[in-house]
């Protein structure tokens, strides 16, 4: 079996469905017309799908700048209302409210992986995410539309959205949220062997053994968890995304529950509480 700690996933392996623009951001809280565009499209292609209960929701990357996220929900909900009367929009309420039942933080809300996991649950039978990708010279908005009563991706748009002044800062930005005292480390760019910002690092993890019942059954696959590495490099709050039969489940938290880590920093160099996604991966020898 092979065991795979997970970084978050800065924005990577985005595929786009759409031309690039590079055009200037919303001046003075006015709606870019970009912003705007990048709505209309979305909206078309969820209202194509003919369902009536929509998630729309900002990922991890929205922290970089909220107010862009924030723009491009009103602006969808705003068209696809038009295109579709009466149209349901999940509340976000509802999916924190599974995400607590079900031992994940509200925190877990940013990560597309465990969206899907509860968006059915929470009654979307479309989900909507945002996501940025920094540039020195601005921002990539980028929108995906996925079926989930189909369970696939239906579609991703993107736009370029110019910033003035430049930002050449690529030093990643550390969100703590003030719920849970636990932070997330949000890429800009190629990380600095200077900086003093670290991710976690996997200092004693041991491979969990296979049950009995799993190996009769021939069962392997992955378990996807997500968890809190504390200040002191130990997993915590320990939330199950997507897991395995026969007992490989259990096996999966129990060993991680027990695994040493080396602690993330932020920018003074403190060690910080970090949320991350980590894969426990089962394959018979």
């Amino acid at each position: 079996m092979m065991i795979r700690p997970l970084t978050i996933a800065f924005g990577a392996g985005v595929l786009c469905a759409a031309a690039l623009c590079l055009l200037p951001l919303p001046v003075f809280g006015q709606m870019s017309p970009e912003i705007q565009s990048l709505a209309t499209r979305t909206a078309d292609r969820v209202a194509k799908t003919h369902q009536q209960h929509v998630f729309v929701a900002g990922l991890q990357e929205c922290h970089l700048d909220e107010e862009i996220c924030d723009s491009f929900a009103t602006a969808f909900r705003v068209e696809l209302a038009r295109m579709i009367p009466g149209i349901s929009f999940i509340k976000r309420e509802s999916i924190l409210n599974i995400l607590e039942g079900r031992g994940f933080l509200a925190l877990d809300a940013y990560f597309p992986g465990v969206l899907k996991a509860v968006a059915r649950q929470a009654g979307a039978d479309v989900l909507v995410t945002t996501a940025l990708k920094w540039h020195p010279d601005g921002d990539e908005l980028i929108s995906e539309v996925s079926d989930e009563v189909k369970g696939k991706k239906l579609d991703q748009y993107r736009v370029k959205l110019s910033r003035s002044p430049a930002d050449s800062d690529e030093e990643p930005l550390v969100f703590k949220d003030p719920g849970s005292g636990t932070s997330l480390i949000i890429s800009k760019g190629s990380h600095s062997a200077s900086s003093p910002i670290e991710y976690v690092k996997c200092l004693r993890c041991p491979d969990p053994s296979y049950t009995p019942e799993a190996r009769a059954s021939q069962i392997q696959g992955t378990v996807l968890l997500m968890l809190t590495v504390t200040e002191k490099g130990e997993a915590t709050s320990i939330g199950v995304v997507d897991g395995l039969d026969g007992g490989l489940t259990g096996q999966a938290v129990e060993a991680v529950r027990a695994w040493q880590f080396k602690p993330a920093k932020g920018k003074e160099g403190e060690p910080i509480s970090l949320r991350v996604p980590v894969e426990v991966i089962f394959r018979l020898r």
